[in-house]
C-alpha cells in the first residue's frame, strides 16, 4: 500500500482517538463511557499500526495535534452523535484506499470499513446501502440548534474528506466548542 494511503489511515485513526477522548467525558461513569474509552484504545492501536507502516517506509505521519468538533459537545446526545460521525468518516477513509490495495489488503480494509459502519449505526447513524460513498454527516442536531428540524441532515463540512486540523498547535480548552472532527 502507498505511503499516502497509510497517511490517510493514520490521520483518520488519530482523529478517531481524539474524538473519542473528547466524547467519552460527556458520558457519566458506566457502559457508554467504558465503550468510548475501549474504542479510543482500539483506534489508537489501529493508528499505531498505520504509523508503524509509515515508519517502515521512513515517512512522517504528519498528524495534527488537535481537530475541530463540528458542533457543541454538551452531553451524551452530542457525544453519541460525534461517535457516529467519527465512525462514519472512518468508513470513508478505509473505503477510499481499497482500489489501490492488493487482494489480501482489500479484504482487511473492507472488514475495517464494515466494522466502522456497524459501530456508526450502533451510535445512532442511519444505515446506508453503500457506506463510504457520501458525506457521512446525516445525523440531526441533538438540540435542533443548527436550525434544522429533527430528522433532517445537519450541516457537515463541505467537501471535507479528512479531519479538519485546528490551526493552533495547542489543543483547545474544554467547553470552547473546538476539538475533533474525525474522518
Amino acid at each position: 500500500m502507498s505511503s499516502d494511503a497509510w497517511k490517510q489511515v493514520s490521520r483518520g485513526e488519530e482523529a478517531a482517538v481524539y474524538g473519542y477522548g473528547v466524547l467519552a467525558a460527556q458520558f457519566p461513569a458506566g457502559p457508554e463511557r467504558n465503550r468510548a474509552i475501549d474504542l479510543a484504545t482500539s483506534h489508537a492501536r489501529a493508528r499505531d499500526r498505520a504509523r508503524a507502516a509509515l515508519a517502515q517506509a521512513d515517512v512522517d505521519p504528519e498528524s495534527p495535534a488537535a481537530f475541530e468538533i463540528p458542533f457543541p459537545m454538551d452531553g451524551p446526545v452530542a457525544a453519541r452523535r460525534l461517535a457516529a460521525l467519527v465512525e462514519s468518516r472512518l468508513v470513508d477513509v478505509y473505503c477510499r484506499q481499497i482500489p489501490d490495495l492488493e487482494q489480501s489488503e482489500r479484504r482487511s480494509f473492507a472488514r475495517m470499513a464494515a466494522e466502522a459502519s456497524a459501530r456508526s449505526v450502533s451510535w445512532g447513524a442511519r444505515p446506508t446501502a453503500f457506506p463510504g460513498g457520501a458525506d457521512p454527516e446525516t445525523l440531526p442536531s441533538p438540540s435542533g440548534t443548527d436550525g434544522s428540524a429533527p430528522g433532517t441532515p445537519a450541516p457537515g463540512p463541505s467537501g471535507s474528506s479528512g479531519p479538519t486540523p485546528v490551526t493552533s498547535p495547542a489543543a483547545p480548552s474544554p467547553g470552547q466548542g473546538d476539538g475533533a472532527v474525525v474522518q
